[in-house]
């Protein structure tokens, strides 16, 4: 027999999912902030009251609840990509040191999981904004091989290939490695392709995730 404490706690995430879901960051976050104070080791409330922070683009507030869910659970690949959302805030005024921090937690969301949703174009997105058209171009690339029907990624490969190379040479996504056997392709210091090696050692221990968030550009 399902508790009364327990009807509470699904009736009130189930409101917040609305909200959320209607993109209403400011409400969800009311629900869940109370929700998280009673409930402070519950991950699920811990990743969505960070995307809650991350609609209403209150990023600084996202940050801490979001590193300490990573505490509970660093193989929840939901919480490292809304992390990188917070760190990153709004992409077009973000500071270097934000990008970095970013990158960082997006190349572990791929760690964990190559195919996740929207991870390799947010990449994709952060290097063009640096003028990194190599790195931008992979990235884009890896996101049509995950969603071929993403037009978006399409236009961004083409333009950022132009950038980094003739466009004659433009990668084809078909032909980029298994993702399987390359999940976190690039060193965030160097920018250098990682070994199979380092891509063992990093990925170690790391299980699939759920769905997560996606950051703000405007």
């Amino acid at each position: 027999m399902v508790s009364t404490a327990d009807e509470q706690y699904y009736r009130q995430m189930k409101e917040a999912a609305a909200f959320l879901q209607s993109g209403d960051g400011e409400n969800a976050s009311v629900i869940l902030r109370r929700l998280h104070e009673l409930h402070p080791d519950d991950v699920d409330i811990a990743v969505n009251l960070g995307g809650a922070y991350i609609l209403s683009k209150q990023y600084k507030l996202a940050i801490p609840v979001l590193e300490a869910a990573t505490t509970l659970d660093e193989n929840n690949a939901a919480i490292w990509n809304n992390l990188a959302a917070a760190y990153l805030g709004t992409l077009p005024i973000s500071t270097p040191e934000q990008q970095t921090n970013a990158i960082s937690a997006y190349q572990r969301v791929l760690a964990l999981d190559p195919y996740y949703p929207n991870a390799h174009y947010n990449l994709g997105l952060i290097y063009e904004d640096r003028q990194d058209w190599e790195n931008a171009r992979e990235m884009f690339a890896w996101a049509l091989r995950v969603d071929p029907k993403a037009t978006e990624s399409f236009s961004r490969l083409d333009r950022s290939g132009r950038r980094a190379m003739p466009a004659a040479t433009t990668p084809n996504p078909s032909r980029l490695p298994d993702p399987d056997r390359a999940i976190c392709p690039f060193d965030t210091r160097t920018g250098r392709r990682w070994s199979l090696a380092q891509e063992k050692e990093y990925r170690q221990g790391f299980v699939r995730p759920v769905k997560g968030q996606s950051p703000s550009q405007s």
